[in-house]
């Protein structure tokens, strides 16, 4: 695996310090970080797509609805 250098300010690496666990690496937590982001997107369109399906269900139950009514 290829190694670069990155130029971070002071600030920055206190807070990924502080965000280490145990013997974590700068590059461990970073891969956590962006992790956490992924899921937490994937998630998120997840639960979107969920809301999307409810509601073409019950446009569809409600046309099944309409179309039941009229046999009777």
């Amino acid at each position: 695996m290829e190694i670069t250098t990155v130029k971070i300010h002071k600030n920055t690496k206190s807070a990924l310090d502080e965000l280490k666990i145990d013997n974590e690496t700068y590059d461990d937590i970073i891969n956590r970080l962006i992790s956490q982001i992924k899921n937490k997107n994937l998630k998120n369109e997840l639960i979107k797509a969920y809301k999307n399906l409810d509601k073409e269900d019950l446009d569809t139950l409600n046309e099944w609805e309409s179309a039941s009514s009229d046999i009777e």
